[in-house]
Parts: C-alpha cells; sequence; structure tokens
C-alpha cells in the first residue's frame, strides 16, 4: 500500500469516527472533526512522516476524556492526554538507553534536534 493510499484510509477512518461520534453523541474520545494540529514534520534524513493532533479545548481544559493523536507514517496512536504523557517519558527513556548502548548515535540525536556542535 503506497503512502497516499495509507492516508486516504486514514483520512476515510477519521471521517467515520467523526460521523460515528456525531450520530451516537458518545461522550468517549472526541472524534476526529474536533482536533488541532499540534505539529506536522517530515524527517528529511529517513522520509518519516510525524504528526500531532489534540481536542480542541480552552486553554488548560483538556481532560482525560480528550485525545491525543499520534500519527508516525501508516500508523495512528490515540491516546489520552496521561497516555500522551507516559509514552513520551517512556521514548525518552528508551532513547537514554540506547545512547547509553551506543554513545555514537549522540550525533543522531543531535541533528534530530537540530543542536549546534
Amino acid at each position: 500500500m503506497g503512502r497516499s493510499e495509507r492516508m486516504s484510509a486514514d483520512d476515510e477512518r477519521d471521517d467515520e469516527l467523526a460521523g460515528a461520534e456525531a450520530t451516537t453523541g458518545s461522550q468517549g474520545h472526541a472524534g476526529a472533526a474536533g482536533l488541532v494540529d499540534l505539529l506536522d514534520m517530515v524527517w528529511p534524513e529517513t522520509g518519516l512522516e510525524t504528526s500531532a493532533r489534540v481536542t480542541v479545548r480552552p486553554r488548560d481544559g483538556l481532560t482525560e476524556d480528550d485525545l491525543v493523536q499520534l500519527r508516525l507514517d501508516f500508523l495512528t496512536l490515540d491516546l489520552t492526554p496521561m497516555e500522551f504523557i507516559q509514552l513520551a517519558a517512556f521514548l525518552r527513556l528508551c532513547v537514554d538507553g540506547l545512547l547509553d548502548q551506543h554513545p555514537a548515535l549522540q550525533r543522531a540525536v543531535v541533528r534530530a534536534f537540530d543542536i549546534r556542535d
């Protein structure tokens, strides 16, 4: 499946989720229609497409019933805000562990954060 096919399949899924919530009045995770982009990036070194979206809420109004959606190429994760924070902490610890085992990867970390040597 090509990248554009994956994206259109994801978009169809978003439309279905938004439609299902609108018709059922579900109080669960917010539908895709109520999300705002936080960040959208394509990493030039690998072509990895990443994006993050979050439920639209006033400042400090996010609750555990809201949604943080992460997309990594063809994978989409729908998480609560707490799950998102826990995943971010886990990934940070994994990077630290990877660098303990393979310190030569530090340059890749520096490039990823665009930190000048």
